[in-house]
């Protein structure tokens, strides 16, 4: 039953990204808007992440965000 369960969701999603949910609108170069932080919150934010164990799984989904948004600005850049 299981097997089925995820044969099923994954039926779904590939309809959904070939059907594109429906959408009629174009979706063809709409990036993310940049959250821009100020210093006083940037300064928090690496306080933070400096008081967080060595270990921490944060630290490896920061450094994912991070590329993530310097993928986005690039892309800001080529437009």
């Amino acid at each position: 039953m299981d097997a089925r369960v995820g044969i099923g969701v994954a039926a779904l999603a590939a309809l959904l990204a070939i059907s594109g949910c429906g959408s009629t609108q174009s979706t063809a170069c709409q990036c993310p808007k940049i959250v821009v932080y100020d210093e006083p919150t940037l300064k928090k934010i690496s306080e933070a992440l400096r008081a967080l164990p060595a270990d921490n799984v944060l630290h490896q989904a920061m450094e994912d965000y991070e590329n993530e948004r310097d993928d986005l600005r690039f892309l800001h850049f080529c437009q």
